[in-house]
């Protein structure tokens, strides 16, 4: 019975050891798509806030993002699910980018509270 139960656990361990999605020609650092996602938070925000204005531009966030990180839609999609494989660092990058915007939020608050009292 043990050496059952330590088969199966050796064949768990070396099967979490395998990476389920391929690591990406070009893989982006995780404060890189910490950077990306923050930034796709925050146009997409403003994309559903003011839809006119980005219309009248033809901009999308993915698009300036692409730009801005000289990056293509391949890459950034492989990166996405390369780090959502790893729960640990998709959980690291996501945890980070919702203290970004607490802080901004924040600062803003701060912002309007200061303008409203003068």
């Amino acid at each position: 019975m043990r050496i059952i139960i330590l088969i199966f656990g050796v064949l768990g361990f070396w099967s979490c050891a395998n990476e389920i999605v391929p690591r990406p020609d070009r893989v982006l650092s995780l404060q890189e798509m910490e950077d990306i996602v923050f930034d796709l938070s925050i146009l997409n925000t403003a994309a559903k806030v003011d839809k006119a204005s980005f219309e009248n531009v033809s901009i999308t966030p993915l698009s300036y993002v692409y730009k801005k990180y000289e990056i293509d839609s391949l890459t950034y999609a492989q990166n996405d699910l390369y780090f959502a494989s790893r729960p640990l660092d998709y959980e690291y990058i996501y945890r980070r980018v919702e203290k970004k915007l607490q802080a901004l939020k924040v600062a803003h608050n701060k912002k309007t509270e200061i303008e409203t009292l003068n």
